[in-house]
C-alpha cells in the first residue's frame, strides 16, 4: 500500500507537560571535585542498611499447574544470590531503579525478543505497577489537554477516567462486525470513514494523537484482531499520523472454537504460533507502545506490568514514574523475576502461561458448549459470541425477539433482562457500562460480558449458562 505520510517525529507526540519537567535531587547541583577519595563513606541518601530488613530468606513453593495443590518445586529467596540472574532480598526491598531491576527488565527483554518480535530494534521494556499504571504513564507522556484519543467503542471503561484526568478527548470508532454472524474485531473500514470524514463528523476537533486498543481478547468482546487488520490499521496511523498504544492483558490466554477439538499439549512453538502477531511486528518508527501486565498469569495483588517502548520516548517515561508513581514494588519484582529464573527462564514461563491457557480453554469451552446447547439460544433469545482469547464472553440478548421491544427501547429490555437474570442467581455486566459513549453505542450494546476466571470451576460456569438461560425464557416467554 503506497502511503503519502508526513515523517514520524517523536518529538511531537511527547505532551507539554513531559517537555517541561524537571526533577530535583538533593543530591546534585554540587562543586565538582577532581580528586574524590577512592573509598568515600556514602552519607547522601536515606537509604536504610539492608540489616533493617527483618526478612532474612524467603522460601517460595510453585505450582507446575492451575490448580494443582502440590508444590512442584521449591525455590529460596537469598539476601544477596551468587547468581546475577536472580534478585536478592538486598536489591529487592531497597529503594531501587524507577525503570525496574535490572535481572527482571533482562528477563522480560528475553520475553519479548520470543514473544513479541518487534521489527524494530529500538526498543526498551520499563517495568510499571500494572497495566493501567503503564496506560496511565502513556497518557502522561503523550496526550496534552484536548488532544483526541480514538477507543473502540466498547473498552475497559477505567481507562476513560485516566484519559479525562489529563485532558483527553475519547472519540470511540463503531464495532460493526463484531456482531456479525462471524464476528471479528475489524473495523478498518468504519476508521477509514472517521478519518477521512474527520472535519465534517467533528469539525471542533484535532485530528487523533492516539488509538487505545485491545487487540487480542478484546474487553468486552473477546475477540482478537488478525494480523491483516493491523496492517490496515497500522497503514491508517502512518497516513493520519497517530500513535497506538496496544494494550495487551490477555493475549497469551489464546482459545481454538468451541467445535474443535482442543490440544492442551502444545509445545513452546505451537503455542507461540497460535497467538496473533503484534502491532510493534509492523512498526519500524516508533508510534506503537505496548503494554502488558503479570495480573493475568502470575497475580494481580502484584500490580507488576511492564510497556515496551521506543528509546525516544524512554526518558520522559522514566521522568513521568519520578514524579508520579516511582518504582514499582521490589517484592512484586523478586517473585516474578526467581519463579520465570525458577522455571528455566523464558521457555519454562511461556510453559506456564500454556497451562493457564488451557485452563481457560477448559472454561471458555465449557460455559459456550452449555449456552450453543440450552433452550434460551435454540429459541432465539440468545446468541454467543464464542472468543478468540482473554478472560471474558460476551453473550448478545436479541431484544428484538422481545414482545415489549418498539425498536429503539434496548436499555428497558436490558433492564428487565437483568432483573430476571439476578432472580436466577445469575450476575455479569451489561455491555452499555463498558461503552465509551452510551448514546453512540446504544443499538449494539444488548450484549452482556460474563467473566469465566473467578468461577471455582466449569462445572459452577456450566451452571451460571443454565441459569442465564433460564432467566432468558422467563423473561421472554412471560412477556
Amino acid at each position: 500500500m503506497s502511503i503519502d505520510a508526513p515523517t514520524f517525529n517523536h518529538e511531537d507526540f511527547i505532551s507539554d507537560r513531559s517537555k517541561g519537567r524537571k526533577v530535583s535531587y538533593f543530591w546534585e547541583n554540587v562543586p565538582h571535585v577532581e580528586n574524590p577519595h577512592p573509598a568515600l563513606i556514602q552519607l547522601v541518601g536515606g537509604l536504610p542498611n539492608h540489616g533493617f530488613f527483618p526478612v532474612e530468606s524467603a522460601s517460595v513453593e510453585l505450582r507446575d499447574k492451575p490448580f494443582s495443590e502440590n508444590p512442584a518445586t521449591t525455590f529460596e529467596i537469598e539476601v544477596d544470590p551468587s547468581d546475577p540472574t536472580k534478585i536478592g532480598i538486598r536489591d529487592a526491598f531497597q529503594y531501587n531503579d524507577d525503570e525496574g531491576l535490572g535481572p527482571l527488565r533482562e528477563q522480560i527483554r528475553d520475553i519479548v525478543k520470543r514473544v513479541v518480535k518487534p521489527i524494530s530494534s529500538d526498543w526498551d521494556v520499563l517495568c510499571t505497577h500494572g497495566g493501567l499504571d503503564g496506560i496511565m504513564k502513556v497518557f502522561d507522556v503523550i496526550i496534552n489537554p484536548g488532544d483526541v484519543v480514538l477507543f473502540e467503542e466498547f473498552t475497559f471503561t477505567p481507562v476513560l477516567s485516566f484519559l479525562e484526568e489529563k485532558g483527553g478527548v475519547a472519540i470511540p470508532i463503531k464495532l460493526e462486525k463484531c456482531f456479525s454472524s462471524t464476528p471479528g474485531l475489524d473495523y478498518a473500514d468504519e476508521l477509514t470513514n472517521l478519518l477521512e470524514n474527520w472535519s465534517t463528523i467533528h469539525p471542533d476537533l484535532p485530528k487523533p494523537k492516539l488509538l487505545y486498543t485491545i487487540p487480542n481478547g478484546h474487553n468486552p468482546l473477546g475477540l482478537a484482531q488478525s494480523l491483516e487488520t493491523k496492517k490496515r490499521i497500522y497503514d491508517l496511523a502512518t497516513k493520519y499520523n497517530f500513535m497506538i498504544l496496544e494494550d495487551e492483558p490477555y493475549a497469551y490466554l489464546n482459545f481454538t472454537k468451541y467445535d474443535e477439538e482442543p490440544n492442551f499439549n502444545l509445545s513452546n512453538d505451537e503455542f507461540l504460533s497460535t497467538i496473533v502477531p503484534s502491532y510493534l511486528t509492523l512498526d519500524k518508527v516508533g508510534r506503537v507502545i505496548r503494554t502488558e501486565t503479570f495480573s493475568k498469569v502470575y497475580s494481580p495483588g502484584l500490580r507488576l506490568g511492564f510497556n515496551v517502548i521506543n528509546k525516544a520516548f524512554f526518558k520522559n517515561f522514566i521522568i513521568s514514574s519520578q514524579v508520579s508513581s516511582r518504582a514499582p514494588s521490589g517484592y512484586s519484582q523478586i517473585f516474578v523475576n526467581n519463579t520465570i529464573n525458577q522455571l528455566g527462564g523464558v521457555e519454562g514461563w511461556i510453559h506456564w502461561i500454556t497451562q493457564v491457557r488451557n485452563e481457560y480453554l477448559k472454561r471458555k469451552n465449557a460455559f459456550v458448549n452449555t449456552l450453543k446447547k440450552s433452550k434460551a439460544h435454540e429459541k432465539g433469545y440468545l446468541t454467543v459470541i464464542d472468543p478468540d482469547c482473554g478472560m471474558f464472553v460476551s453473550v448478545i440478548i436479541n431484544v428484538q425477539n422481545h414482545k415489549l421491544f418498539t425498536g429503539d427501547n434496548f436499555d428497558e429490555i436490558m433492564d428487565l433482562f437483568y432483573i430476571s437474570a439476578v432472580q436466577s442467581g445469575f450476575l455479569a455486566v451489561l455491555g452499555r457500562n463498558m461503552s465509551v459513549d452510551k448514546e453512540f453505542s446504544k443499538e449494539r450494546s444488548n450484549f452482556i460480558r460474563c467473566a469465566i476466571s473467578y468461577a471455582s470451576s466449569p462445572d459452577v460456569l456450566v451452571e451460571a449458562a443454565e441459569r442465564l438461560s433460564t432467566s432468558l425464557l422467563k423473561l421472554f416467554d412471560q412477556a
